[in-house]
């Protein structure tokens, strides 16, 4: 006959919430291990880490006084670069270690290098995001300067020192630069008048070997040609005239010598009638008529006084015509041999004839005059013509020669502006009118600690604990492979079951579990206290752990602080 299940046997285990709660009861012991030991080290890391405190000062970049379309500063205008040129400068190993040594900071620092280390990862420089500031005054930028140590006033003063210190290198690496760039640019601006010197006289001596023939004396060589031309035509027209007046002139003669051998027995005459100098006259006059004619009509009011004179000689003529008919001929004539046998004449006696040689004398002189002024005009527009024939080749030589110069020149301007603009930029350097970061406000006592957050510790490691106990009842219900249910024997093995046999507990047994529990909870305590003492080592003065824990924090409010 099948003995019925027991009252053991119905509780022992059974699916959903009772089932779990008899592993919680079976298993309460292995549970609480874990989460006991875990729990008590994220209490004690969370007791004994060491309190971060993080000072912050706050640097206003002031732009300069006087604005940048008056003064162009020659120093680095982009905030971040600037920042980041600083920061290379100011954090150096001398000053980061002479800091240090100024306030005992780092003393477990195995090496100077890693006191360097620590103390740059201790250093924040931010750029601020004030928009209400922007708004106001958008010439501005604020940035601050916060450093992390465990003592509250050490980190204020810190940061106060590294705050000055960006304010002063700041001021000293612009003026540095501002001068910098000045005494740069004298000196280009040195070798370039000395090259600009050298160039120019080249040029000179190229201007003055080739005057004349330079091609901004094109125009003048031009005009001068025409000149010449015009003055060649003028001289040649009065040398013509000069010439046909010198032909008149010899006519005139010829034909009185004509008439005084026709009127005079023998072919020579002593005087000249007042008829044949009248007739002379007026054929002379006839002769000037004819040539004016040529050039100009009959209405030139030197074509009409000229009839007028022809005219009263005429009349003149005829009237001494018939005053010579009514006097007896007389003739005075006086011949005189030389020693060579010629026939000398004596020199006329008559004024007309005596100015008509007069005349003569001049229109030859005129004509000379002016042929010899036509050669020279000649030569000259030969001269003219040659420089403005050689125009073009000085002028791509020119070219050649200028075309440096003119580069050269307009760098040597460029470069004499923008020494101006550096040397004033130096003196508002100097000045302290640039631009300059001015602490406005100093580095105070944090009210509160930075990190870590012990709070969100006990947090983690409570569920940590929790996630341990249950990880090792689940693993202590894996590796289990002992029967507790009449259920799991029939459906794992292929035998019936009779009966199920309670636990039988003696005095012996009790007082064997009563001593293991003892000594199972001393053993708890001991291994507690191990675990706080551990945490108490690891926790102990570790500055770097609690950056560790508390990075992602300050990460965090440093972005939405920005």
């Amino acid at each position: 006959m099948p003995t019925p299940p027991t009252a053991y046997d119905e509780t022992a285990k059974g699916p959903g919430l009772s089932g779990l709660l008899e592993i919680v009861r079976r298993r309460r012991v292995l549970a609480v291990l874990p989460f006991l030991f875990v729990l008590t080290a994220a209490v004690s890391l969370a007791v004994f880490l060491p309190s971060l405190w993080t000072s912050r000062a706050l640097v206003l970049v002031n732009r300069q006084a006087i604005p940048e379309r008056y003064v162009t500063p020659t120093v680095q205008a982009d905030i971040e670069a600037r920042l980041l040129t600083l920061s290379q400068d100011i954090l150096t190993p001398q000053r980061l270690t002479q800091i240090a040594q100024q306030y005992g900071l780092y003393r477990g620092a195995r090496s100077v290098d890693d006191l360097v280390d620590r103390m740059r990862k201790d250093i924040r420089i931010e750029l601020v995001d004030d928009r209400d500031r922007r708004t106001r005054e958008t010439r501005s930028f604020l940035f601050t300067v916060s450093y992390t140590a465990s003592n509250p006033v050490v980190a204020a003063h810190v940061a106060n020192t590294i705050a000055s210190l960006y304010s002063e290198e700041n001021g000293r690496m612009r003026e540095q630069q501002a001068v910098s760039t000045s005494e740069f640019l004298e000196n280009q601006l040195r070798e370039l008048r000395e090259k600009l010197q050298k160039q120019e006289h080249a040029i000179t001596t190229y201007k003055e070997k080739y005057l004349g023939e330079l091609p901004e004396q094109k125009d003048v060589n031009l005009r001068t040609l025409e000149r010449l031309q015009a003055q060649l035509q003028l001289a040649h027209e009065n040398n013509r005239r000069a010439t046909e007046r010198r032909q008149m002139l010899t006519d005139a003669l010829g034909q009185i010598d004509t008439s005084v051998a026709m009127t005079s027995p023998g072919g020579s005459g002593i005087s000249v009638t007042p008829a044949d100098t009248a007739a002379a006259r007026l054929n002379l006059l006839r002769q000037e008529m004819a040539m004016a004619q040529t050039r100009f009509s009959d209405k030139y009011p030197d074509v009409v006084q000229l009839k007028e004179q022809i005219r009263v000689l005429e009349q003149k003529v005829e009237t001494e015509k018939q005053a010579a008919q009514a006097l007896p001929k007389s003739v005075a004539h006086a011949s005189k041999r030389g020693a060579g046998g010629r026939e000398l004449r004596t020199p006329p006696e008559n004024a007309y004839v005596q100015s008509l040689m007069t005349q003569l004398d001049q229109a030859t002189v005129e004509a000379k005059t002016t042929s010899e002024e036509m050669q020279n005009i000649n030569a000259q527009i030969a001269t003219v013509t040659r420089r403005l024939d050689s125009t073009p080749k000085r002028e791509q030589e020119l070219v050649l020669l200028t075309r440096d110069y003119d580069t050269t020149r307009e760098l040597f301007k460029s470069l004499l502006t923008k020494r101006g603009e550096a040397n004033m930029a130096a003196e508002l350097e100097q000045k302290q009118q640039g631009e300059s970061f001015r602490v406005i406000e100093p580095a105070r006592l944090p009210e509160r600690p930075a990190g870590p957050n012990r709070f969100r510790l006990l947090l983690v490691g409570l569920a940590l604990a929790i996630g341990a106990a249950g990880a090792a009842v689940v693993l202590a219900e894996q590796v289990d492979t002992s029967f507790r249910r009449v259920d799991e024997v029939r459906s794992t093995l292929p035998l019936p079951v009779l009966s199920a046999i309670p636990r039988i507990t003696t005095e012996h047994d009790r007082t064997h579990g009563l001593r293991q529990r003892r000594w199972a909870t001393a053993a708890i305590c001991v291994g507690l206290c191990v675990v706080a003492g551990t945490s108490f080592m690891v926790a102990h003065d570790n500055e770097g752990l609690v950056a560790l824990l508390t990075g992602s924090t300050s990460q965090t409010a440093t972005a939405s602080g920005r």
